[in-house]
């Protein structure tokens, strides 16, 4: 295998790939390397175990949808309608155009059983993902019904995304989207 310099940004990008194709539990630190190109040792030297790779992986896809996605409900002189249809848009592709999921809710479904180690980190996106919503529903809702409205809203896209991947029918994730934009 040949060894080539590259970036801690360039190893996570990578080492997402393998999490989201194989699960925190069945990658080991041999794949994370073997995809990134570098030896266990120069992989060590950048990160101190799997748990750290894995963190810092949440932390940048949660950094990709806090920017291309997120970010959409907070300019507020965009009225509502056209954030939301801007942001499942961008949700739309994200989930169609990879494989795996979602990978928060794959995360949590593994670990929460065993362990908490990446509570922190997925619970900052579902929070993130709560808030956006909560920002583009405001106008409409209020209280308890938008909080009602929101949860109810990211539960049946996630649901959706886990029954796309079964049926790998990419236009049940779409349905799901349009429901969510009949809601404002």
């Amino acid at each position: 295998m040949p060894i080539h310099k590259t970036t801690p940004a360039e190893i996570i990008k990578q080492s997402i790939v393998v999490f989201r194709a194989n699960g925190y539990y069945r990658t080991t630190m041999n794949d994370l390397a073997h995809a990134t190109g570098l030896t266990k040792g120069v992989f060590y030297h950048h990160f101190t175990n799997k748990e750290d790779v894995m963190k810092k992986a949440l932390q940048a896809t949660a950094f990709w949808f806090d920017k291309h996605i997120f970010s959409i409900a907070e300019d507020e002189l965009i009225p509502a309608q056209q954030r939301l249809i801007q942001m499942t848009d961008v949700l739309y592709n994200a989930f169609t155009r990879s494989t795996g999921g979602c990978f928060f809710a794959n995360t949590i479904l593994e670990t929460a059983h065993v362990e908490d180690t990446f509570l922190p980190e997925i619970n900052y996106f579902f929070q993130r993902f709560d808030n956006a919503l909560s920002l583009i529903f405001k106008g409409k809702y209020q209280g308890i019904e938008l909080e009602n409205v929101v949860q109810q809203t990211i539960a049946e896209i996630e649901g959706t995304i886990i029954l796309m991947q079964l049926k790998k029918d990419p236009s049940l994730l779409k349905n799901a989207l349009d429901r969510a934009l009949q809601k404002l």
